[in-house]
């Protein structure tokens, strides 16, 4: 499938994944697209530079309902900091995922309407290549996950101490909106319906009591600088094995540190249930080891070899984080790419996360 551009996720299960032959295309000479994708949310342009370059574009499509902004000056120098930390820490065992972070586009690039591009290493993400089946696509995506898990704990290391607010959630905010019937959606006021009518009062309640929850500042600890939207979509592995890229900056802001990881685990968690339900691609592809690439984010995090036995050190919340993120992913496919009928299983994999308390999506 596509890659899935964050800010409007495409369910991997529902399109079939698939790598190319090369991701540095062999004697290609000056600027060339080799990737376009994207949803009515956001399109998504991937070109070649010559000599490993690569440049992402993110354009807003017509459904986009808020300006792309830049982390603010505060922010964005604490962002620049923990990259250079990674950076130093070299390419070694120990390293994490460099921070690509985000330039506004020149309008020769993207049009009228904007637009934010990234200067990455790789032409594709995590999120095409974990479930490809192809052995080495495999090991560059856990190899990955591990220094996205390093370098979300070293975000999650530097407290939101700047003058300014952190700005809100932009996912939770949008599944608030989606819970309060206040978004325009069309396939996603569908998909509302039927979702509250598969969770019931009880279960839609919850759902609406944690992402009101998720919005509000946090308590003992405090806010902690955030990615925003981590996934395997913003994470690019590099083809020459040196250090991944996570593309950051429009999503940035400060909260609870389970946000940031919920967000990850709660993919992985539905990739690895729509690969044992049988949905979509997921269900008809390739199997993939999703248990061992999720321990892997986790021991990096943890700073622990058996991430397996530490989920009780996981932050609070992560569990009722990553089920939020079941449950914006789904809004955002019904909304911004049209419906599909796996999404009434994906409404009864929501239900099953939100009625054991999002235990399912810590149990790897």
């Amino acid at each position: 499938m596509a890659d899935r551009p964050q800010a409007a996720p495409v369910p991997e299960a529902l399109h079939a994944p698939a790598v190319p032959a090369a991701v540095r295309p062999a004697g290609a000479a000056g600027s060339v697209t080799v990737r376009e994708y994207g949803t009515r949310y956001l399109r998504i342009s991937v070109r070649y530079h010559g000599d490993a370059r690569f440049s992402w574009l993110r354009v807003p499509g017509p459904a986009h309902d808020r300006p792309q902004t830049a982390p603010s000056p505060a922010a964005g120098l604490a962002l620049r900091r923990v990259d250079a930390a990674v950076a130093d820490a070299g390419a070694g065992a120990g390293r994490g995922a460099r921070l690509a972070l985000g330039e506004r586009a020149a309008a020769s690039e993207s049009g009228e309407r904007g637009g934010v591009v990234y200067r990455v290493p790789g032409a594709v993400s995590v999120a095409r290549l974990l479930p490809s089946g192809d052995d080495t696509a495999y090991r560059l995506s856990v190899r990955a996950l591990a220094d996205l898990g390093r370098t979300l704990r070293q975000l999650h290391d530097v407290p939101w101490e700047f003058a300014e607010p952190a700005p809100p959630h932009h996912g939770v905010g949008r599944l608030l909106a989606w819970i309060s019937g206040a978004a325009p959606d069309g396939e996603g006021a569908r998909l509302r319906a039927l979702a509250h009518d598969r969770l019931g009062a009880r279960l839609w309640t919850r759902l609406t009591d944690w992402a009101v929850a998720a919005q509000e500042p946090p308590g003992r600890g405090g806010a902690v600088l955030l990615h925003g939207a981590p996934s395997t979509g913003w994470l690019v592995p590099s083809p020459a094995g040196d250090h991944s890229v996570l593309l950051t900056g429009e999503e940035v802001t400060g909260g609870d540190p389970a946000l940031d990881l919920g967000w990850v685990l709660g993919e992985l968690h539905e990739l690895r249930s729509a690969a044992a339900r049988g949905l979509g691609a997921a269900g008809q592809g390739p199997p993939v080891d999703y248990p061992a690439a999720a321990r892997a984010l986790l021991a990096s995090y943890l700073r622990k070899e058996d991430a397996a036995a530490a989920v009780e050190a996981l932050p609070p919340g992560t569990a009722r984080a990553a089920t939020l993120r079941l449950a914006v992913h789904m809004r955002d496919f019904a909304s911004f790419v049209g419906w599909h009928e796996d999404l009434r299983r994906y409404a009864d994999l929501l239900a099953e996360a939100l009625d054991a308390e999002g235990a399912p999506t810590l149990r790897w």
